[in-house]
């Protein structure tokens, strides 16, 4: 089997995996970060959320208002004149304290640890000398 084939079907069960733990710890409520996330020839994609999902946000500046609006909105279930008022009060409190996957990262999807894992699997099934290019790359 080429390596081209091996490292995208690796990369699908990466996919797969990390919409498992979005899924397990509540993380995508409206589901669009789980759905933005595809496979395109070697690479892995997914929208920027991805990041914040992953590492959290510190304090310092104000989130976006319309990500903050539509967490409201599918998380708490407010909506009308509250979702502003109650965007706006959750917003200032990420700015000022930063969000719980940034205080605390087990909290997030710990990308970090799935793409170990995958590295681990891939290296399993590749052939020995692609699989020193691997290591040596990394």
């Amino acid at each position: 089997m080429p390596y081209e084939i091996i490292t995208q079907k690796h990369l699908q069960n990466l996919k797969v995996r990390i919409q498992q733990v979005m899924s397990a710890k509540s993380l995508d409520n409206t589901g669009s970060a789980s759905a933005s996330l595809e496979v395109n020839s070697n690479k892995l994609l997914g929208n920027d959320y991805i990041y914040y999902i992953d590492h959290g946000r510190g304090p310092g500046r104000f989130p976006p208002v319309d990500n903050i609006r539509n967490w409201v909105r599918d998380k708490l279930g407010v909506g009308g004149r509250e979702l502003n008022s109650v965007s706006f009060l959750v917003g200032r409190k990420i700015s000022e304290q930063g969000t719980e996957i940034y205080k605390d990262r087990s909290k997030g999807i710990e990308l970090d640890i799935l793409i170990d894992e995958m590295i681990e699997e891939l290296c399993k099934e590749l052939p020995g000398e692609i699989k020193m290019e691997v290591l040596t790359w990394l």
